[in-house]
């Protein structure tokens, strides 16, 4: 007996110790081999060449728990031939009953749908890389893998896929030829490879990836070795052109209806394996979806993200300098006025961009685009040319030094001469009428030029223990004193599993002027300090982990007087459901330097100089993930300025999977203020449906009702995939004043584009 029991010590140790050693960073590698037999591309893996291929397995949980064997078990393999990578994956399933898939649109959301997701780095980096996913219903997703880890689906190319589902199993074959891809001739790439298994609310990956960390960090990855190191994909272009039809009338300005037809084409050219050049002449954005709106409640400019394709890609090389509320290139700079229903395009003439690498250790980029005078405002609008240059080297294994450029310059003439010393003391620009134009919006600057330029050292070690960003950044412009055009910042991020804190510091001169970047707030300090920590209940029944969080911050004149400061405390519980809820209070400070209408109502503003503070709580809860019906609900209850403010939020979501989904989205804000101050009711409410017809055809309609900007706004948007990344779009958009609901402007617009490869 006690042999018996010796002998299972010695096995259940001898398992454990393989489940360490098989699933540690670097510690297990896949042998890739080549193959010359034909692969029919229909999810079988019933060909020869996949009988007689090493497999790769022993998937470890990384949900619920990180340190046990998945419960469905997942293998793959791969092989390659002249033109692409080809990856066989079989997933096991022990439970009745059909997969969790919600949608047939291409770019799901990773974390509501079962599927496999491969991750590559060709670059052996350990920082980027790309990612290629796929659902039980041959649902594709693929996505640019950055910084270790943010995986950004915004990235369109060409790969190829295909499904089987068995019983007690589903298997994909991937093909992603070499052209989709940019990779250095190294015998060694990193791989790691994830399954969502929702139906059994699982999550596994081939290399194992502690809690806390995002399973998409290429550090956690194993490696991919050659039996031959990839040769160059030879030459590769591409070029997708398009044409456009639209007519659109603005009502509420009595102009007739204008017919417009447009023309023009983007091109890829692989200059290397490594690095590609991307063109584009007469772009058109209109098939991109509005901006979701907000209720403006702040004082200073509020960040509206990127949508247009053209600048989505590669877009942590040339937009992630700096942090926070200093960033030297903001994108939406270039070609758009304006935001939500008042977000108005100017047309851009052409432009391109060079980014990739340079050998193992370089990664450049270069983009230049130019835009035409804007007609319909000339006198504030002249053409513009915008060019951003940005020079990285790796620094030990994961951390990067960069340098960064980014200039504009007026290629027309100024239609209002002004003096440089009044707009650097107030700040203010007028136009012929006297209306007061602001400094910061490119489309309105009428300086010769303006440049920023500056170093950025971005920290991260092996084991992201320590993740830090640093920078200092300058800028030049004719029209600015040269005092205080800088802006420099630290931030420093502790982090382990339980465990984690991080800090900040950063200072903006009160002359620094990046006008092709985002700084709503120049000539201030910044500060504050974050810790975090998890309790992980694996042997709970109900509760996955649970933990408070604390901040505090604050913002100083350059001078260090005080002026802003806020304190904050939440407790977040995780459910193994997939469900949340938080608890929170919030401490707030205001030091107004300047008048400010807290109602957002345009009402009796308070005056400068005037000081406020006040106290709020919260409450957030939502349910479960997995199931067609969730509900998200958020209510904040206290003080705001000199008054009080109640917010709700509310979020509904209902699917009727692959087909529908229907999402009803509405905030609720009261705000009172004593007398003669003006008390508000803000409501903004967006219902939306999306329709799913198949894996290529696709219907969304976006409604928007925002009581503070007084605007009903429509977008409904027709998608028809008639080949990979090639595209059909029909969209109409129509806005109206909520009081009579007059309609303010209208348009209809109809587009194709057709991938061509030369």
């Amino acid at each position: 007996m006690n042999g018996t029991k010796g002998k299972l010590s010695i096995f259940f140790a001898f398992l454990w110790f393989t489940i360490q050693a098989q699933n540690e960073p670097d510690q297990v590698s896949y042998a890739v081999q080549k193959t010359d037999g034909f692969i029919e591309l229909d999810g079988r893996l019933d060909e020869d060449v996949w009988q007689t291929l090493p497999r790769g397995g022993g998937f470890v949980q990384i949900f619920p728990t990180d340190d046990q064997l998945a419960k469905d078990s997942t293998q793959f393999m791969i092989t390659y031939t002249d033109n692409s990578i080809i990856i066989g994956i079989i997933c096991y399933d022990q439970l009745e009953g059909g997969y969790i898939s919600t949608t047939l649109r291409r770019d799901f959301n990773w974390g509501s749908n079962d599927n496999v997701a491969v991750y590559i780095d060709p670059y052996n980096d350990k920082t980027n890389g790309f990612s290629f996913q796929v659902t039980p219903n041959n649902v594709q997703r693929e996505g640019l893998v950055l910084l270790g880890g943010d995986v950004r689906d915004d990235w369109d190319n060409k790969w190829y896929s295909a499904v089987h589902q068995g019983d007690g199993f589903w298997s994909a074959e991937l093909s992603i030829p070499f052209k989709t891809i940019r990779y250095n001739n190294d015998p060694q790439w990193n791989i790691q490879v994830l399954r969502n298994n929702l139906k059994r609310n699982e999550q596994s990956a081939w290399i194992q990836v502690p809690q806390g960390y995002r399973p998409s960090n290429m550090t956690f990855s194993g490696k991919m070795l050659w039996d031959t190191p990839p040769k160059s994909a030879g030459p590769n272009m591409t070029v997708i052109p398009y044409v456009a039809s639209s007519a659109g009338k603005d009502h509420a300005a009595g102009e007739s209806t204008e017919y417009k037809l447009d023309a023009g084409f983007d091109a890829k050219i692989a200059v290397s394996s490594s690095l590609n050049l991307d063109l584009t002449f007469n772009p058109d954005f209109s098939q991109v979806e509005v901006d979701q709106q907000v209720t403006n409640l702040q004082r200073f400019e509020i960040f509206f993200p990127e949508r247009r394709q053209f600048f989505l890609e590669n877009q942590d090389l040339f937009a992630d300098g700096g942090f926070g509320r200093s960033r030297p290139f903001f994108s939406r700079r270039i070609g758009i006025q304006g935001s939500g229903d008042t977000r108005r395009n100017v047309p851009i003439i052409a432009g391109g961009r060079l980014s990739g690498k340079i050998g193992s250790k370089w990664r450049v980029g270069a983009l230049n685009m130019v835009t035409n005078r804007d007609e319909t405002k000339d006198e504030i609008s002249p053409a513009q040319n915008y060019s951003v240059a940005v020079l990285e080297r790796q620094i030990f294994q994961r951390s990067r030094l960069s340098a960064i450029f980014v200039g504009r310059n007026n290629l027309g003439n100024a239609a209002v001469e002004y003096d440089s010393t009044t707009l650097a003391e107030t700040g203010q620009l007028r136009d012929f009428e006297g209306n007061e134009l602001s400094p910061s919006d490119t489309l309105i600057t009428l300086s010769e030029y303006n440049y920023v330029y500056g170093l950025d050292y971005n920290l991260a070690t092996v084991d992201n223990t320590w993740e830090g960003d640093f920078f200092y950044h300058r800028s030049a412009d004719p029209n600015v004193s040269a005092d205080g055009k800088y802006a420099t910042g630290a931030f420093l991020r502790y982090q382990k599993p339980e465990f984690g804190i991080r800090t900040n510091f950063q200072r903006i001169g009160e002359n620094h002027n990046a006008e092709v970047g985002f700084v709503p707030r120049p000539g201030v300090t910044n500060y504050g300090i974050g810790s975090e920590y998890n309790f992980f209940t694996a042997d709970g029944k109900a509760i996955q982990r649970h933990g408070p969080r604390l901040n505090f911050g604050g913002v100083l004149t350059n001078e260090w007087d005080r002026l802003d400061n806020d304190g904050g405390f939440e407790y977040g519980f995780s459910f193994l459901n997939t469900s949340y809820l938080e608890v929170g209070a919030n401490w707030n400070f205001v030091s107004l330097t300047s008048s400010f209408d807290p109602s957002g109502s345009d009402g009796l503003e308070l005056e400068a100089n005037t000081t406020h503070d006040w106290y709020r709580y919260r409450i957030f809860y939502r349910t479960d993930r997995r199931k067609n019906f969730i509900f998200r609900a958020f209510v904040g209850n206290g003080g705001f300025f000199n008054g009080k403010r109640f917010n709700a939020e509310l979020g509904l979501t209902f699917r009727l999977p692959p087909i529908m989904q229907v999402e009803l989205n509405g905030e609720y804000n009261k705000i009172n203020l004593p007398d003669p101050y003006s008390d508000a009711n803000l409501y903004l409410i967006g219902p939306r449906i999306d329709l799913t017809l198949s894996n290529n055809i696709f219907f969304t309609t976006f409604i928007q009702y925002n009581s503070q900007q007084e605007n009903l706004g429509h977008n409904s948007r027709f998608q028809w995939r008639f080949k990979p990344v090639s595209d059909i779009f029909l969209v109409y958009t129509d806005n109206y004043v909520t009081d009579g609901f007059q309609t303010r402007n209208r348009a209809i617009i109809f587009k194709i584009n057709y991938w061509l490869n030369l």
